[in-house]
């Protein structure tokens, strides 16, 4: 009897062809990532470190216009504070408190002062004195004028009246009728008569020069005490203070109804249409200061023109100050002591080569830049040129469309290659 296979029969899974090819796909895979692992194991050891691209900022070389500037902090000053000063000794009122605002020629304080009303009277009183001294010396003037001529009119009747005796006394004389004694003694009678008429005529003459003369003396005495009394008067009127700018009243020097001496500081007035803006420069900036300077000033976000105006001829700590002024219009609302920022122009290269400015010209002062070559940043030297805010110019290294890396490269001081990672 033939015994039956059956147990031996192995049943087949109709599935086992797909198992063959999902297997093939699997060692394909492998195949393929041992490649890449390959690869980027060989990539990486041609690199001196692995950086993700995510980590690094990036820049372009192109050309451009680069503007050198610096930014410098700052406060708001008053270019324009006066401190005004008691004319006089006397005792101060004030009319204003700090911190208000004045108009221009506005009373805000005064200045009581006995002793300088007191010289004024009394020099008002000698200019009244003078005055009339002068009015009576020009009535004495004509009346001696009026003497004078009198004078004189009578010494030249009496000289007619002697020549015609002179005249009458040659006939008589002529006629042998008087005698040589009163011949002679007509002579003499015209003599002094001529004499006496021109004395009479040069004492005249003198007469008016001399009151002339003191006339005009006199009109200079009124004139030096007038001029004296003014001086009095406008150091009266400038008892009453005036502001002498529109703005804000500072810091009051004294406390109300103070005694003050002549000259003594009593307040000061800060002209709100005249501030500038006190910056501190660093020292290795000092030599390319220059005064007309145009620099901006960012007030409440927005930028002001304006331009150097005052540069401090030392250093302090490692700065120089300068004074910046605006130019045109003037930013409304501005404070003492108030915090900007402020941006000045140094210098313009037009059409230059330029990266953005970064970190990584800090690291090796800008001697050289990584530049990015497929997946991969390599060192190059470079020069630099100017540098401003924004930007910096290249003279050497790169070319116009060179990525480099802008941000800090200081941890890859020592490595030349990057292998960069996405």
């Amino acid at each position: 009897m033939i015994r039956d296979t059956s147990g031996q029969d192995v049943i087949l899974d109709n599935r086992r062809p797909y198992r063959k090819w999902a297997g093939l796909g699997a060692a394909v895979l492998l195949v393929v990532a041992l490649g890449w692992v390959v690869t980027s194991w060989r990539a990486s050891a041609s690199a001196d470190a692995v950086v993700s691209k995510a980590a690094l900022q990036l820049g372009t070389a192109e050309v451009a216009d680069i503007a050198r500037d610096i930014n410098v902090q700052g406060r708001v000053v008053a270019a324009n504070s006066p401190t005004l000063y008691s004319p006089a000794q006397g005792i101060v009122t004030y009319l204003i408190k700090a911190g208000d605002s004045v108009a221009k020629d506005q009373v805000i304080a005064t200045v009581d002062s006995p002793s300088l009303t007191n010289q004024l009277k009394q020099e008002e009183a000698n200019l009244a004195r003078i005055q009339g001294e002068s009015e009576r010396q020009q009535i004495q003037a004509k009346r001696d004028a009026l003497e004078n001529r009198q004078a004189a009119d009578l010494a030249k009747v009496d000289l007619e009246a002697a020549d015609r005796e002179m005249r009458r006394a040659e006939l008589s004389w002529q006629k042998k009728v008087i005698s040589q004694i009163d011949y002679e003694k007509a002579k003499d009678e015209l003599a002094r008569a001529r004499l006496r008429a021109h004395q009479s005529a040069e004492n005249a003459r003198l007469a008016v020069e001399m009151a002339s003369f003191e006339t005009k003396n006199l009109k200079l005495q009124v004139q030096h005490q007038a001029l004296l009394v003014a001086d009095l008067q406008r150091q009266s009127d400038e008892l009453n203070v005036r502001s002498p700018v529109e703005g804000l009243v500072g810091n009051l020097a004294l406390n109300q109804k103070s005694a003050v001496g002549a000259h003594e500081a009593l307040l000061t007035v800060v002209d709100l249409h005249s501030f500038e803006v006190e910056v501190l420069v660093p020292e290795s900036y000092a030599d390319d200061l220059g005064l007309k300077m145009p620099v901006a000033v960012k007030v409440n976000g927005r930028e002001w023109q304006g331009e150097v105006a005052a540069i401090s001829p030392e250093i302090q700590n490692s700065q120089v100050v300068a004074r910046l002024r605006f130019k045109g219009d003037t930013p409304d609302k501005l404070r003492q002591n108030q915090r900007l920022t402020a941006r000045i122009l140094l210098e313009n290269r037009n059409q230059v080569l330029a990266v953005p400015r970064g970190a990584f010209i800090d690291v090796d002062q800008g001697r050289s830049a990584f530049v990015l070559r497929g997946d991969k940043a390599v060192r190059v030297p470079i020069t630099l040129g100017a540098i401003g805010s924004r930007q910096a110019e290249v003279v050497d290294g790169l070319k116009a469309g060179d990525t480099i890396i802008t941000s800090d490269t200081s941890r890859f001081k020592n490595q030349n290659t990057l292998l960069i990672t996405q």
